[in-house]
């Protein structure tokens, strides 16, 4: 999608997906070009998702961003300021997009 903004500080969740025994992250305060996250995140490579990025602690999540998909099938989710709870085995919905 041409039109996606680089940020948006007031992004959104716009869908969401459902999805059974995965691992997932439930952030308050998670940060994504600019805007804030709270909700539950898929994570792209289960436990092994987190990394630090720069000086910042980030996750690997599944997360669609204005519609545009990326090569990498994930987004580098900010995670300094945010709280966060990783849950195994997770079934229920996911934040799926923001726009």
């Amino acid at each position: 999608m041409k039109n996606a903004p680089y940020t948006k500080i007031n992004a959104s969740p716009t869908e969401f997906a459902h999805v059974a025994n995965t691992t997932v992250i439930q952030v308050t305060n998670a940060k994504y070009r600019n805007s804030t996250i709270n909700g539950v995140l898929e994570l792209a490579n289960g436990k092994d998702s987190f990394q630090i990025h720069g000086s910042k602690l980030c996750a690997k999540a599944k997360l669609g961003w204005f519609g545009m998909e990326f090569k990498k099938g994930f987004r580098l989710i900010e995670l300094n300021m945010a709280q966060v709870k990783v849950l195994q085995n997770y079934t229920g919905n996911v934040i799926a997009k923001l726009a």
